[in-house]
């Protein structure tokens, strides 16, 4: 596989950054480019480098067993630690991620001149993870000047697909007013990152590498950048691509990337946020895409029940009543166990809290939904393991509605399949 030298071109009111991506034997539906948007007036302040490219690269090329080429300029430091990247995620998943070797045209750092010092930026999408995040280091809660947030980066692509554009705008109109009151600045952008994952890395495994690329398009005004902990604690790490394992080893000589918030648990998460006012009818946590709106959230997916549970055991959910239309109910669990991504370590954590704040009724149902969902997840992983990985691909391209080249000449057209974000 090939990495080609990244290029910029203007697009309207935006520029894009793109590199090609060149497989020995192309993958179908895998698009040939990976590419990002800024608005056009960032353009002094954007980075042709192989840098913000590689790392997904690498991901892709491990997927699909190819060796790859990396040309265009690449930092040392980050060079040579794709290698270390590369094992850990081998070491993870074996079957899904082979080693591969890597080759480097050009190895060099970058050099930046007359960059103004301590001007950090966060991955924000208005979850949980990313506002604690922004809270934990504002300049009311982070006694270190150089360590204060003063940007957020909100992707269109990340999280979001690229063709609902309506929540897209809908959010980040929001949270550039909700940024702009607290004195800081939010930067909008897009990427087709997530058509290089879809339907065959699953999306907390790849997630990790595309969303600092985007950081590093922005290098030249950006010296640090914060990759908001998703996971539960240091105590209970589980593969995923945004690691601290991995996280740091994606620094280069002029960006400086950290995993944020890993020592704190998500109760106390949620618990932080809800005494910011700015955060109250503000969280968009849903991964049902399909049924939120704007910052409405769904209500009935796993992301939503775990937050709407937090909420209700903390006594804040009026404060969030707008995000969350719908009230818990015994129904909620068994929805939660058996049609969602519930992760069980995360709702055990959840259920002491129950328990340790007196709510025994919620406690029993969130077992009863764990319960579920371990028995389920054995089930679909024996269906998945008889249809091999490619017969997995196709059949989620025939079951949901892809974002990457979804007029397939093996697609019933008469019946065009229903999209459930929960895939990703």
């Amino acid at each position: 596989m090939i990495l080609h030298e990244p290029s910029i071109s203007e697009t309207g009111n935006e520029i894009c950054c793109a590199a090609r991506f060149e497989l020995q034997k192309p993958l179908s539906h895998l698009p040939q480019e990976l590419w990002y948007r800024f608005p056009k007036a960032l353009v002094g302040n954007l980075s042709v480098r192989a840098d913000a490219f590689a790392p997904t690269a690498m991901l892709v090329a491990m997927y699909a067993g190819e060796n790859l080429l990396v040309r265009g300029s690449i930092s040392p430091r980050l060079a040579y630690s794709l290698l270390e990247i590369q094992e850990i995620f081998h070491s993870w998943m074996p079957k899904l991620f082979q080693l591969v070797n890597l080759q480097f045209d050009c190895i060099e750092p970058a050099v930046i001149a007359d960059r103004q010092p301590a001007r950090a930026g966060t991955a924000f999408s208005g979850g949980v993870d990313s506002f604690y995040t922004l809270w934990a280091l504002m300049p009311e809660n982070q006694p270190i000047p150089q360590a204060r947030v003063t940007h957020g980066l909100f992707i269109h692509g990340l999280d979001l697909r690229l063709d609902d554009e309506d929540n897209f705008q809908a959010a980040a109109r929001h949270y550039q007013s909700l940024f702009e009151k607290a004195g800081l600045e939010l930067v909008v952008g897009s990427t087709n990152a997530f058509q290089f994952s879809e339907f065959r890395i699953s999306w907390p495994l790849f997630f990790g590498p595309p969303t600092v690329g985007a950081a590093m398009l922005l290098s030249p005004f950006l010296s640090r950048f914060y990759l908001p902990a998703g996971m539960a604690s240091y105590q209970k790490l589980i593969p995923q691509a945004s690691h601290p394992l991995t996280d740091h080893l994606l620094s280069t000589e002029t960006l400086d990337v950290i995993h944020h918030g890993l020592s704190v648990n998500r109760y106390e998460k949620v618990k932080a946020i809800a005494s910011w006012p700015a955060t109250h009818q503000s969280l968009r946590v849903c991964s049902d895409k399909q049924r939120m709106y704007g910052l409405q959230n769904c209500a009935a997916c796993h992301k939503c029940y775990r937050t709407m549970t937090l909420l209700e055991i903390l006594g804040v959910s009026q404060f969030y009543s707008e995000n969350f239309p719908k009230r818990l109910s015994p129904g909620s669990y068994l929805r939660w166990g058996l049609l969602t991504h519930l992760y069980p370590d995360q709702a055990r954590a959840i259920r002491d809290k129950a328990i340790d704040h007196g709510r025994y009724g919620m406690a029993l149902w969130i077992q009863i939904a764990i319960t579920l969902r371990i028995i389920k997840k054995y089930c679909v992983e024996l269906f998945k393991e008889a249809l091999g990985r490619e017969g997995v691909f196709r059949l989620k391209r025939r079951i949901y509605l892809p974002e990457s080249g979804s007029t397939d000449f093996d697609m019933d057209h008469d019946h065009p399949p229903t999209r459930n974000p929960e895939t990703r």
